[in-house]
């Protein structure tokens, strides 16, 4: 691994990238250079890695766990990269979060779960549902901390730390997949049951330094967006997906890499496809968009040639894709329980780092042909930035990924304000 961070880099331009680094931006995938080629690069290495590393410490669990799938539920099997980000998943909750779950009272827990489902089934109480918990987290939950204590990597532990990820809000999708972990730690006997957990540990532990090693460089705004923006904000309903640590960012990079590879041949398969792009991407251009909505649909109208959103727009109508505007998280489910039920249908996202492993496992979840890529950096308003930062994509990595190895659907078929 040694070098990785200095690849293809005189020491002059590794001075521009940090005089060129915007500092408003958390993560950036193109270190201050005009694009993220280099990341990229990096990323499909140190993803071979991890995997090839699962494969060295957890062969033998990982074949139990996915035996155990197979015969106790009814999802069809995954691709052996995608039971490793499961099980560095497990080490990454167990060793982040397990001391706030600990020392975070049920009862504030409670609360959260129930405010958490009021915001979900009535749209018109969301704003005081989330100031209300803006103020229980603030007041009433632990803070992560990384933490060491073997008695919290413990399997009658795991229940507590699910209901605590649950009631943040933001860990709906994970803690999915960790449930099917708990109950097959449950049919272990105690001996194995803490060697999983342990191994789970071990894993994440080797995770977090050879990422902050091979992925680092392109994280380096997280530490002090946390040390100054972070810490002034005042009483947020998403304080726990503001706060997370650059191990978590690498989490989601990696995951984007493998999951898209694990899925490539069903996405593949499909004739039909659609992008899902997030509002996010028109940045300060946001106020005067003159994007329609159709029914549930936000499309680009075209107005403003220099908006990314309308340069890959174009691209995809070249390729025979539609693309749809996705506002927020909530939209983007709303935009998949449409795609899951048309079948013939792929999706690809395009999502910040911290989103890419629950979209990919919700996409997942519901069966869609999927694949998905980093916003280059993350911008909005509303977690990052006191003004909107126009976000930006690879394009020309989005194209390869969309419409590599596929002869698209006639571009009449797609919506006129596309052209």
């Amino acid at each position: 691994m040694q070098g990785r961070e200095g690849s293809g880099k005189t020491a002059e331009q590794g001075i521009h990238a940090v005089l060129a680094r915007d500092p408003r931006k958390v993560y950036d995938l193109a270190d201050g250079q005009p694009n993220s080629h280099a990341f990229y690069r990096d990323l499909e290495e140190f993803a071979e890695d991890v995997v090839c590393e699962a494969e060295f410490r957890a062969a033998p669990l990982l074949d139990e766990y996915a035996e155990y799938l197979r015969f106790s539920t009814d999802e069809p099997a995954r691709a052996r990269g995608e039971y490793a980000l499961e099980l560095l998943t497990l080490g990454m909750v167990l060793r982040v979060y397990s001391t706030a779950a600990a020392h975070t009272r049920p009862g504030a827990v409670s609360l959260a779960q129930t405010l958490l489902q009021v915001r979900r089934r009535f749209p018109r109480l969301k704003p005081a549902a989330d100031l209300a918990r803006g103020c229980l987290f603030r007041a009433a939950f632990a803070t992560p901390a990384e933490s060491t204590d073997p008695g919290l990597v413990h399997l009658d532990r795991i229940p507590r730390l699910l209901c605590w990820l649950e009631a943040t809000g933001e860990f709906r999708e994970e803690t999915t997949r960790l449930q099917h972990w708990h109950l097959y730690l449950r049919t272990a006997d105690t001996h194995a049951a803490s060697t999983c957990l342990e191994t789970a540990t071990a894993f994440f532990d080797w995770f977090a330094v050879e990422a902050a090693e091979a992925l680092g460089r392109y994280t380096r705004g997280v530490r002090p967006f946390l040390a100054q923006d972070f810490l002034r904000r005042g009483i947020r309903e998403d304080r726990f997906f503001c706060g997370r640590k650059p191990v978590e960012y690498h989490l989601g990079m990696v995951a984007a890499q493998v999951m898209n590879e694990a899925l490539r041949p069903a996405f593949e398969e499909c004739r039909e496809r659609v992008l899902l792009v997030p509002t996010c991407m028109r940045g300060a251009r946001a106020d005067r968009c003159m994007a329609i909505r159709t029914g549930p649909d936000l499309l680009c109208m075209g107005c403003d040639p220099a908006c990314q959103v309308h340069q890959v727009s174009q691209d995809m109508r070249d390729e025979g894709v539609r693309v749809y505007l996705v506002p927020h998280a909530t939209g983007f489910s709303q935009q998949l329980e449409r795609w899951q039920r048309e079948m013939g249908v792929a999706v690809a996202a395009v999502a910040c780092a911290l989103n890419i492993l629950p979209g990919g496992y919700e996409m997942r979840r519901r069966g869609i042909p999927s694949q998905c890529l980093l916003l280059d950096h993350p911008g909005c308003r509303k977690h990052w930035c006191s003004q909107n930062l126009s976000t930006r994509v690879n394009q020309e990595k989005l194209v390869q990924l969309v419409a590599g190895n596929w002869t698209g659907s006639p571009a009449g078929a797609l919506p006129p304000q596309l052209g």
